[in-house]
C-alpha cells in the first residue's frame, strides 16, 4: 500500500499539471483513506457500477477531487491519460469536483456540508428498502462548521444508521 500511495501522489500531482491548478494539500491528506477504501471496505467496481445493492460513496470534501481521479483510475474506473488530456479542459467531464456524469462518482460535490446530509438520505433508503449495502463519505474538516453537516449526524443517530460511515480528513487546512 505504501509504494501504490506513491505512484497515486506521482498520478496526482501529473493531473495538476496537465490541468493547470489543484488542491495538492486536500488531496495528498485524504489519498490514504480513499485508497483503503477503495481496496478494503467499498463493495463496487466498474462492473457494478448500477448495481442496486453496490455500496455507495460520496466525497463530501469535493475539492479533492484529483485524489478521487487518481485512485478511480487505478481501481480501473476511469482511465488516467483521458483524465490528464482533460482535466480543468473547457467542455471536458473531467472538472476539479466529482462530476457524477462518471462512472463510479455518485453525487457532484463540493459545495462543503452537502456531503453526510445527502449520504444519510442513501443510508436511509437502503435501510428503508432492505438493502444491505453500506454508504461512506469523507467530509474536511473544515466542512464541520456547516450546520448542515451536523443535522446530518444528528438524522443519523436518530434513525440509527449502522449502514452509514463517515469519515474525517483532519488536516487543519480548511480554505
Amino acid at each position: 500500500m505504501e509504494l501504490l500511495s506513491w505512484d497515486l501522489r506521482r498520478d496526482i500531482l501529473d493531473i495538476i499539471m496537465a490541468g493547470g491548478g489543484g488542491h495538492i494539500g486536500g488531496d495528498m491528506s485524504l489519498l490514504n483513506a480513499l485508497m483503503v477504501l477503495y481496496k478494503n471496505h467499498l463493495n463496487i467496481t466498474p462492473e457494478t457500477v448500477d448495481d442496486p445493492d453496490r455500496d455507495r460513496f460520496v466525497l463530501s470534501k469535493g475539492h479533492a477531487m484529483e485524489a478521487y481521479y487518481a485512485v478511480l483510475c487505478h481501481c480501473r474506473f476511469l482511465d488516467l491519460d483521458d483524465v490528464k488530456a482533460g482535466f480543468n479542459k473547457c467542455g471536458s467531464p473531467y472538472i476539479g469536483h466529482p462530476n457524477n456524469k462518471l462512472p463510479g462518482i455518485e453525487m457532484n460535490s463540493g459545495s462543503l456540508g452537502h456531503g453526510l446530509p445527502v449520504c444519510v438520505g442513501m443510508a436511509l433508503a437502503g435501510k428503508r428498502d432492505g438493502k444491505k449495502y453500506r454508504v461512506y463519505t469523507i467530509l474536511g474538516d473544515g466542512e464541520l462548521a456547516e450546520g448542515s453537516v451536523w443535522e446530518g449526524a444528528m438524522a443519523a443517530g436518530h434513525y440509527k444508521l449502522d449502514n452509514l460511515c463517515a469519515l474525517i480528513d483532519r488536516n487543519g487546512l480548511q480554505m
